[in-house]
C-alpha cells in the first residue's frame, strides 16, 4: 500500500491494495494505521499532504458503508487482488474506485 498526492489537482489520493482476506475496509484500516505510525515515528511535523491523506482515510473509515461497498464490487470484497484509489468526489466526500486488477496466479 502506498499513499500518493495528485499535485496537479492538489487533492489527497490514497492507493489501497485489496487482496485475499483483505477487503476495502481492512486495506483502509491498515493504511491508516501505517500512516499514523509513520507520522508518530517521524522527527518532523507531518506535512500538509500527510495530514490531508490521513484526514481522507479517517473520514472514509468513519462514513463509508463497507457492507454496501463490499457487495457492490467483487474487487472490494477481499476475494481477489486489486488496487483501489481513494480520493474525493466532486461534492468533497470520500470516493473509492478500482484502478487496477492485479493478475492472480492460478
Amino acid at each position: 500500500m502506498s499513499a500518493t498526492i495528485d499535485r496537479a489537482m492538489g487533492k489527497a489520493k490514497v492507493e489501497l491494495a485489496v487482496g485475499i482476506d483483505c477487503c476495502i475496509e481492512c486495506a483502509a484500516k491498515r493504511e491508516y494505521n501505517r500512516m499514523v505510525l509513520h507520522i508518530m515515528a517521524a522527527d518532523d511535523q507531518p506535512t500538509p499532504d500527510d495530514e490531508s491523506r490521513l484526514d481522507l482515510l479517517l473520514e472514509f473509515l468513519e462514513t463509508a458503508d463497507f457492507s454496501n461497498l463490499r457487495g457492490s464490487n467483487e474487487n472490494l470484497d477481499g476475494t481477489r487482488d486489486a488496487r483501489c484509489l481513494l480520493g474525493r468526489s466532486l461534492d468533497g466526500k470520500p470516493s473509492v474506485s478500482v484502478v487496477e486488477i492485479v493478475n492472480q496466479k492460478t
